[in-house]
């Protein structure tokens, strides 16, 4: 194929963007493209730690405050102006790029402003439907219209899910009247383990396995939770960020690993009896991936991964828990540790191994349709249409 440099750039809100452009990344590499990445500094190392090659450009992302009190969706409503004025900041930061790079595509995970009208611009979602709060779930269609303004503005939009009934996104991505240029690309997990396998796990683990991830201070709120609850049990912490003062002196049996990198996230997580993590989903798709389930616990205030919370309650080996009511996490915790308590059958671990949802339907990760082929199907299409 002739030259082909594409510029990719993720939003700043954690590494779970950043993170699910890996597979995007390497799969045009394979095809021979030459890629640059823009974004923020601590995007960059993770991306330039995973994806071998790669030009790195630092670009100002989206910095969001949160509160201990106010729900996240009123912090968010409350900094709209900030995040207009960033989508415009990267509209005028992306014509220097183009300038120096000569992209021949350029691909935006959620990042409103990056588009070029000269360039086959390529939008990353999975939230063509944008959920509010039930009391103002009639705000949802105004919405979804202002979205659908900001997607038809590329030439591509992208969603990392399943087409089907069987499905990671619910109603986020589905039963929403498609644009013309949405094609489902399948998950994109930085993994890359292929669909309907489930990989060998290794003999030695730690019991539990904290996938710490979001914003502060809920972040902290969480961890503060998690050893409370989990007192005395062997736990390995993945996070994100350094971890908050009161942990800088790990409690006996605990180990922290800060920005893991791909190779010891992967073994933690598999390794481990019990995960846990955000409902966000990019660590929804890569925990699936794996083919591990896990007790979700949606961020307070956030629609989005709330709603995916109760999606996923039972399904694909995920069990929903609130983060003001962990009273099972310590029975769940004894049940998938034998090292700690004697192993006793429930239906929890039919729920952890995939086997069953919560209506006893047969609703197992290998029922998913394998992501790899839609993703080399999607980077197919877009290389035959790049050309505008």
């Amino acid at each position: 194929m002739d030259s082909l440099t594409v510029l990719i750039s993720p939003l700043s809100w954690g590494f779970g963007h950043a993170g699910r452009m890996i597979p995007l990344a390497m799969e045009l590499q394979k095809r021979g493209a030459k890629i640059i990445f823009a974004a923020d500094a601590p995007l960059l190392e993770m991306a330039g730690r995973e994806i071998p090659g790669i030009t790195a450009v630092e670009i100002a992302g989206l910095r969001m405050r949160y509160s201990r009190l106010l729900p996240q969706y009123i912090c968010i409503f409350l900094q709209l102006p900030h995040i207009i004025a960033s989508a415009v900041r990267d509209h005028r930061t992306l014509r220097c790029l183009v300038s120096e790079y000569k992209p021949s595509v350029i691909i935006s995970d959620n990042r409103f402003g990056f588009y070029n009208r000269s360039i086959f611009s390529v939008y990353v979602t999975h939230q063509l439907r944008i959920p509010f709060p039930r009391l103002l779930r009639f705000m949802e269609p105004l919405a979804m219209w202002m979205h659908r303004i900001i997607i038809n503005r590329f030439d591509l939009c992208l969603v990392p899910d399943f087409p089907g009934s069987v499905n990671l996104s619910g109603r986020l991505s589905h039963g929403v009247r498609l644009t013309r240029n949405t094609i489902f690309c399948g998950p994109l997990s930085r993994f890359e383990i292929p669909g309907g396998t489930e990989p060998a796990i290794p003999d030695q683990g730690y019991p539990v396995c904290l996938l710490l991830s979001g914003p502060e201070p809920q972040s902290t709120l969480l961890l503060e939770r998690i050893a409370d609850t989990l007192s005395g049990f062997s736990m390995v912490i993945l996070s994100a960020t350094p971890l908050p003062l009161f942990m800088k002196e790990t409690p006996p049996g605990i180990r922290v690993i800060t920005t893991p990198d791909n190779p010891t996230m992967r073994k933690m997580l598999i390794s481990s009896s019990l995960v846990i993590a955000r409902s966000g989903y990019s660590s929804v798709m890569e925990l699936v991936s794996l083919g591990k389930g896990a007790v979700i616990i949606p961020t307070p205030g956030q629609p989005e991964q709330e709603y995916l919370g109760r999606h996923l309650n039972g399904r694909f080996g995920f069990i929903t828990m609130s983060q003001d009511n962990l009273e099972k996490l310590h029975e769940i915790a004894e049940e998938r540790t034998p090292d700690h308590f004697p192993r006793r059958s429930g239906v929890n671990d039919a729920l952890f191994a995939g086997k069953h949802d919560s209506t006893g339907t047969a609703k197992t990760i290998e029922n998913l349709p394998a992501a790899a082929p839609l993703l080399e199907k999607t980077i197919d299409y877009l290389l035959e249409h790049k050309e505008k």
